[in-house]
Order: structure tokens, then C-alpha cells, then sequence
């Protein structure tokens, strides 16, 4: 077991030597996953300071299969991840939560169509819609002081618990719902950007009361991005002690600010029509003649929307007269759509959850590190081949012949949606 280190700003002081101070470059950010890697973590019973890179005295390994992650692992998991959903969502025909889609190309002026086009409907590619439009995320608190807890009374005395919008902040101002709230590691701290998705930190709890808002989330989630960067294979030889790269949990460790945003949809104009612009084009390439438009929705859960040229006055779309009698042949539209969350937790449905979980766990060809007790057995389990082979597992689209993906594909074919056409529509 590691022995306890200073926990501020310094690895563990371990037999491989001693820290070197030196100042690590700022971590590149994990690709944005509708299942966050926490989450992921907290389903399979990881630990989550030992996922986040940290133990020490108020975070000790408990067992000899007890391990600490670093981003090498945690980028091979959310890359997993990643392949899971997109392989799920391809056979629900939606993504297993809301997520933003930008400039989805649909084509149109087909044969067909008729004058009256803009009564004409047509589908978006993923269903589940629930607003036409773009991200919008506007600041509630920049720089919004966490203040850490230890909560549940337990012997180590770790502060499990981050809070923003305690006594520290009483005004945090509220989001018009709970999942609306987003908060994100600061550019000072070692973000990219402000607000970039990949810096965003979940899972959080959130707890609006009247105007004002608490939001709570496990500490481990907010140690600092630049702690990050250091990896096991950084510390094999060289200036780096050999657990240099496991930190203390300590305050110091963990960021003392955030910053707060509402995100909701800007609605204006969603699509683009484009129409053949070649026979006006005296340079080459040619560029299509395009027009804003709005969506006129149908059916939200399948996608079905009547695109309708328009104009933007400042708060609402306004009808149009198109450009062109004759149909354009084709148009881009700006949407979120996916199943919805859990209007209480905010959480993604959890047979979805678990169908990710389980064919992660299939896709994993060896558990990159810290699969120990609970999760080490439900790893294995997942794995485990399907023997013999029944006529359901074979049916499977994923040529993936383990109990975990036949789990997984068994809550798809539940949730699915049709792939019919509309009643009336061909």
C-alpha cells in the first residue's frame, strides 16, 4: 500500500524516489461520453478517488488486486465506451441520452415532391427529438467556490463531498431545471477552453430551491486537470519516482473553483436549405443558394419535422416566402435529440445504463487496471462466452458472443424503435 505523501500538489512519496517538482504539462481532455467515466466507475464499484488517480491515508487500497487508474487507462475505457453507445444507438435508431447534433444532411428535392413542398415532412437521422437548434450555454457563476465535506462520518476522514451554492454561496442562481445545469473545470485551472464538453465534470446532484440552486458532487471528480497528465509509463525510469504518478487524496489536490452555466437550446433558424446553385456560379466549386429555415414538428419521438423557411427577429422564428418555387435538394438541421433523463436524478435510464456498462465490459480485451472484488467478477461474468450458442445470441447484430452483449441486446430489442415509415407515408 502506498505510504501517505504531502497530498499538495505531490505525488505519494514512494521507494521509487521522491517527487521531482517539476511542473506537469496540462492533460489532454477525455472525449466527451453520453455515460461518463465516473459514472461508469460507480456502477462497476470502482472506487472513485482510486479512478480519479489518488489514495493515500484518506484513500487506502484496500486488497493486493486493489488498484490506482491513470489517464492511459481511463482514455482506453472512455474509447470503449464510446464504441458501445454508438454501436447501441445504431440498433435503438437513438442515442441512449440527449446529446447535440449539428448540420445533419438530409436529402429532399427527390422526385416526387411536390410544389407544396414545405408541407412535405422529413426525419431526422437519430429519434427522441427534443429541440430543434444548437447548444447555448450561459454563465450562472464563474469561479464558484466548492466548499468539501466529509459527510458520512467515516474513519478515514476523507471530505467525500463537493459542494457549490452552500453558506459560500447562498445567490448560486438557479437553472430553469436540474439537468440543465452544467458545471466545468476553468481554463486557470487547466482547461482548454471555457465550457469545453470534455472539461465538463459529472456525475452531479442538483438541488433547486426557488431561484437559488446546491449542487453536490463526489470530490474525487475535481482533482485538479494538470495532476492528471502524469501517467505509470512516465514514471518507469527517469527523473520520476516510480509512484510519483499516484497522488494523495488531499485538498490540495483538488480544485478550489469551478465554473457554473445553464445549458439550453438556441432555436434560431435550425436548418439550412440548400438549393442548386450551379446555374448562378461563375467559379468553380459551386456553392449551393441557401435560406434559413425553422422546424414545423410532426413527430418528435421519430423525427418527423416540415421544413419552413424563415427569419430570425431577435426571439422568435418568422415565417418566410422561399427563395424557390421548385423543392431544394437537400438541408441541414441543428437538433438534440436521445432518450430523456431521469427528470429527478438527471440520470441516463438505467436499463440504457446498464446495456453500456455490460457491452464496455465485452469490448474491454483485459480490465485496463483496478478491476478488483465487485467489479473484477462482474468484469468476468460479462465475458463469459455464451456456450452454446442459442438462436437469440446468434441473432445478436454485433458478432460479440458473450453473456454481457446478449444482456445488452436483449434491453435494445425491448427499447427499439420501429423502423417503419409514418402511417400515411411511404
Amino acid at each position: 500500500m502506498p505510504d501517505s505523501g504531502s497530498g499538495t500538489m505531490t505525488p505519494i512519496s514512494l521507494p521509487g524516489g521522491p517527487s521531482t517538482g517539476q511542473t506537469l504539462d496540462p492533460a489532454q481532455p477525455l472525449p466527451y461520453t453520453l455515460l461518463s467515466p465516473s459514472r461508469y466507475a460507480q456502477i462497476m464499484q470502482i472506487s472513485l478517488p482510486h479512478f480519479w488517480q489518488m489514495a493515500g491515508a484518506k484513500a487506502p487500497l484496500r486488497s493486493g488486486c486493489d488498484d490506482v487508474w491513470d489517464e492511459n487507462a481511463r482514455d482506453a475505457l472512455v474509447w470503449t465506451i464510446l464504441q458501445a453507445e454508438e454501436l447501441i444507438a445504431n440498433e435503438l435508431g437513438f442515442w441512449p441520452a440527449p446529446k447535440f447534433i449539428t448540420d445533419e444532411e438530409i436529402a429532399f428535392g427527390l422526385t416526387g415532391v411536390r410544389n407544396d413542398w414545405q408541407n412535405g415532412e422529413v426525419r431526422t437521422r437519430w429519434g427522441y427529438v427534443s429541440d430543434y437548434g444548437t447548444e447555448q450555454l450561459t454563465l450562472v457563476q464563474a469561479d464558484a467556490v466548492i466548499q468539501y465535506q466529509d459527510l458520512d462520518n467515516d474513519p478515514l476522514g476523507r471530505e467525500e463531498t463537493a459542494r457549490i451554492g452552500t453558506a459560500l454561496y447562498g445567490d448560486l442562481g438557479a437553472c430553469a431545471k436540474a439537468c440543465d445545469v452544467a458545471i466545468f473545470f476553468r481554463v486557470a485551472d487547466g482547461a482548454d477552453d471555457a465550457a469545453d464538453e470534455r472539461w465538463e465534470i459529472r456525475p452531479i446532484k442538483v438541488d433547486i430551491d426557488g431561484s437559488t440552486m446546491r449542487i453536490t458532487a463526489e470530490s474525487a471528480l475535481f482533482i485538479k486537470p494538470g495532476l492528471r497528465s502524469l501517467t505509470k509509463v512516465d514514471c518507469i525510469g527517469g527523473d520520476y519516482g516510480v509512484n510519483d504518478w499516484i497522488y494523495n487524496f488531499d485538498l490540495g489536490n483538488l480544485v478550489p473553483k469551478v465554473d457554473v452555466y445553464c445549458r439550453t437550446v438556441n432555436p434560431q433558424t435550425p436548418i439550412t436549405l440548400n438549393w442548386d446553385g450551379v446555374c448562378s456560379c461563375t467559379t468553380s466549386p459551386c456553392q449551393h443558394d441557401t435560406q434559413c429555415a425553422c422546424a414545423y414538428r410532426t413527430d418528435m419521438k421519430r423525427g418527423f419535422f416540415a421544413p419552413r423557411p424563415a427569419t430570425w427577429n431577435g426571439s422568435a422564428n418568422i415565417s418566410a416566402t422561399p427563395l424557390y418555387s421548385k423543392p431544394p435538394e437537400s438541408l441541414l438541421v441543428d437538433y438534440r435529440a436521445g432518450y430523456p433523463l431521469d427528470s429527478k436524478s438527471c440520470k441516463m435510464n438505467a436499463d440504457l445504463e446498464r446495456a453500456i456498462v455490460k457491452l464496455t465490459n465485452v469490448l474491454l480485451p483485459e480490465p485496463p487496471c483496478g478491476f478488483c472484488d465487485a467489479a473484477e467478477v462482474r468484469w468476468k461474468s460479462d465475458r463469459k462466452n455464451i456456450d452454446p450458442l442459442t438462436p437469440e445470441a446468434a441473432s445478436m447484430p454485433w458478432d460479440l458472443y458473450a453473456q454481457g452483449a446478449l444482456e445488452a441486446w436483449r434491453i435494445v430489442k425491448k427499447l427499439a424503435m420501429g423502423r417503419g415509415g409514418k402511417l400515411g407515408r411511404t
